[in-house]
């Protein structure tokens, strides 16, 4: 199998399940054990003061004072990544299962395709070509804007870490793999998905991206002509879905 290509079938919202499981590894557990030792100390020295042992039970609750105090502090820039974490894999799955419904119409969805330097949320290939697909979830309500040479508007607030951006550089990256590993050019259409209660302002005519909410994709899909025959289909399916079953 060529270098650079996923080697194990990844559901949707797997990396983000392992960003979660490495943050639970890394430092969630290691702030448990922070705050828990010093007590369990302290507990110790108590029943020692009780069973008049010479105990030391002050200094040992001063420690672990100290040491809640920092693992609040810890726990406190945590919890918002995986707030967030849980809402991506969410989104993810939400969006996969609408993704799902388009077999019936010929399309072949690949979900979390993992490379050296980047993720893929999903891909799907079909009769009207080949597309990747970012998803995004928001909290909240209100209406999504594209401003051609601005950028992506959510709520009338512009997003720093701009989704459609992120969308084609991967389109980029998997248009690149594609003519690699087919030896054929395949136009890769950028697509960003949101999950929530979010409207879409359509003003990007000018642009190759374009910004969906999920009530509105399978629609997008159904109004694509067809652009590429079975045979070319099976092939860009058969490098994405080697590679899962490896």
């Amino acid at each position: 199998m060529a270098a650079g290509v996923p080697k194990v079938r990844r559901l949707a919202g797997q990396s983000i399940r392992e960003q979660r499981d490495r943050l639970t590894d890394n430092r969630l557990i290691p702030c448990f054990l922070l705050v828990t030792l010093p007590w369990v100390l302290w507990v110790w020295e108590e029943f020692k003061m009780r069973t008049h042992q010479a105990p030391s039970p002050k200094t040992l609750l001063g420690f672990a004072i100290v040491l809640t105090g920092v693992a609040a502090i810890a726990l406190r820039r945590l919890f918002p990544r995986f707030r967030n974490l849980n809402r991506g894999e969410r989104g993810e799955i939400k969006v996969a299962e609408v993704l799902d419904e388009l077999r019936s119409l010929g399309y072949r969805p690949f979900h979390g395709l993992s490379y050296v330097s980047y993720d893929i949320d999903h891909v799907v290939v079909g009769p009207a070509g080949v597309f990747v697909i970012e998803t995004k979830f928001r909290s909240g309500y209100g209406e999504i804007e594209f401003r051609n040479g601005e950028g992506l508007f959510v709520g009338g607030r512009k997003e720093q870490n701009d989704p459609v951006k992120q969308a084609r550089s991967n389109a980029c990256d998997l248009n690149r793999l594609l003519k690699e590993y087919c030896e054929k050019y395949f136009w890769v259409t950028p697509l960003v998905v949101f999950v929530g209660d979010w409207k879409i302002k359509d003003r990007w005519q000018t642009t190759d991206a374009r910004v969906f909410t999920t009530d509105r994709l399978l629609e997008y899909f159904e109004d694509q002509q067809p652009t590429l025959t079975r045979s070319e289909i099976d092939l860009v399916a058969s490098h994405l879905d080697r590679s899962a079953k490896n």
